[in-house]
């Protein structure tokens, strides 16, 4: 008989983690101190609704044990960036109207006034009333918000994801089972943007099996990420292809470099080539590499699958798979007249599924359909905006709906040419961006190569052409040293669009 758990930590190893960045360590006993400090801080709402708060602080392991302190007081949380434009910031804060904003020193300036600003340095005072705050403290319960992630949005305005606590439990449930052979991992380092939801999906991690938690303090900086590992023996990490693909061409040249304390390699929110598999096997002593896949709309992750042990995909010139559904959750794909096909956007439904889009009930409402195979009862999917196929058991994306562009007439995805070159030896990395008007546009493909590679622009446009249409060669090849990345970590395409006017 499955137990039922009240509150979003039962039955999990919070009570285990510790917290470190290089700079401080921090143990349960410190999160508590926080947990106790906040709720004596803060005045619970006269109606007893849940109320929550938002994080600006510089990163580190502070920020995180802030964050399971607010959970542990049953707040919601809101992590902000520093590194955001003050009015961004304020605006969110303005929208959310938190019980309080955690701060440090150096952020608590120009912050409004109407709300409750707290130092962080003073909630992990050793407290004389922890024992009796502690006991009133109440852990977000299933129907609870436990976050609330502001990613862009299209009008320019951030949306604001809120997801239920009950959906985080359920992503950790999932975590718990389906990484169950890593269950001893005793280090993770944290490298993705705290207001990212990778960082959710590492905490996550953390929570199911006591992993402490690592936090680059420095997460751009790749020498330093390097000797984060080295140094605590990191044996889980979890990023974003970038910094992925940055590590290992720094590792291949970095003499000492050594990751083979790593284990267990994720990367999410990006496609990469499959070399960068090959070179995590050379570099690590054979870690287990695993894709994972979700829209922050589905809490985290919703597609996974381990690809170390999948060299006859890659041996087949197969792009890298986002995987299978969670064992919890269900897809349809769906063509332009809502109807389940072989090849369509890749909609998803079950627990992880966001609440909705805060303060903005018509973009939620835009956001899900109701899957077509259930005439007898409404159920939504939400629908990821990513066109998928299925081959031979795995799901593949091809790319995303509102990126598809028309040249000479063709409907063309840049990211399926995207593929192709980076399948290339030699390749590092590319993107493809078309580029003019309409009647004129054409593809443009930037492509970094690997560093001791030699290739030139004739030997990839001889690759692409032998492979797709004649409408789908790019028109011209631009090398470079870096991409312009958001604050997701993705390469930033409009940015790359608009190197092309200056």
């Amino acid at each position: 008989m499955n137990k039922i758990l009240n509150t979003i930590f039962d039955d999990t190893k919070i009570n285990q983690i510790e917290y470190f960045d290089g700079q401080s360590d921090l143990s349960s006993q410190n999160v508590s101190n926080a947990t106790a400090n906040l709720l004596e801080k803060v005045v619970s709402h006269p109606c007893g609704r849940q109320q929550g708060v938002c994080i600006l602080m510089e990163r580190g392991s502070h920020y995180i044990a802030v964050m399971m302190a607010a959970w542990a007081a049953g707040f919601y949380v809101a992590p902000l960036n520093t590194a955001w434009p003050l009015q961004k910031t304020l605006d969110i804060i303005s929208r959310i109207k938190p019980a309080a904003i955690i701060t440090d020193n150096k952020n608590s300036e120009e912050l409004d006034t109407r709300f409750k600003i707290i130092n962080s340095v003073e909630l992990f005072n050793q407290s004389d009333s922890v024992n009796e705050f502690a006991a009133k403290a109440r852990p977000l319960r299933p129907a609870d918000i436990a976050y609330i992630i502001f990613t862009s949005g299209s009008t320019g305005e951030p949306k604001g994801v809120v997801i239920s606590a009950a959906s985080f439990r359920s992503y950790i449930d999932w975590t718990r089972r389906y990484f169950s052979e890593y269950s001893a991992s005793k280090r993770l380092l944290l490298t993705s943007e705290l207001t990212f939801d990778i960082t959710m999906g590492d905490i996550a991690f953390a929570l199911a099996f006591g992993t402490s938690i690592g936090v680059a303090r420095h997460n751009t900086n790749i020498p330093s990420v390097l000797a984060m590992i080295m140094k605590y023996k990191i044996d889980v990490l979890y990023s974003v292809p970038t910094t992925h693909l940055a590590l290992t061409a720094f590792a291949k040249q970095k003499r000492g470099a050594d990751l083979s304390s790593i284990n267990l390699l994720l990367s999410g929110g990006d496609r990469f080539p499959w070399q960068l598999v090959n070179d995590y096997k050379t570099l690590t002593g054979d870690a287990h590499f695993y894709n994972v896949y979700g829209p922050t709309e589905v809490t985290i992750n919703c597609f996974s699958v381990r690809l170390d042990n999948k060299e006859q995909l890659a041996l087949a010139d197969k792009p890298v798979p986002i995987g299978k559904c969670f064992d919890s959750l269900d897809f349809v794909l769906l063509n332009d007249e809502n109807q389940p096909c072989s090849e369509g956007e890749l909609c998803v439904s079950g627990p992880q599924l966001m609440m909705g889009y805060h303060g903005d009930s018509e973009l939620t409402k835009s956001a899900f359909t109701n899957d077509p195979s259930l005439s007898f009862i409404d159920r939504p999917l939400y629908k990821t905006g990513d066109l998928a196929y299925v081959d031979d058991g795995l799901v593949y994306l091809k790319g995303r709906i509102d990126g598809l562009v028309k040249i000479r007439g063709y409907r063309v995805h840049p990211d399926e040419v995207s593929k192709i070159i980076d399948g290339i030896n030699g390749v590092d990395v590319s993107a493809v961006v078309a580029f003019g008007d309409q009647s004129e546009a054409s593809l443009i493909a930037f492509v970094r190569l690997n560093k001791c590679s030699e290739l030139i622009e004739k030997d990839i446009d001889s690759h692409v052409q032998n492979l797709v249409p004649h409408y789908m060669v790019p028109t011209r090849y631009v090398f470079v040293t870096d991409f312009p990345l958001n604050q997701s970590g993705k390469i930033d395409k409009k940015a790359l669009v608009r190197s092309l006017s200056a």
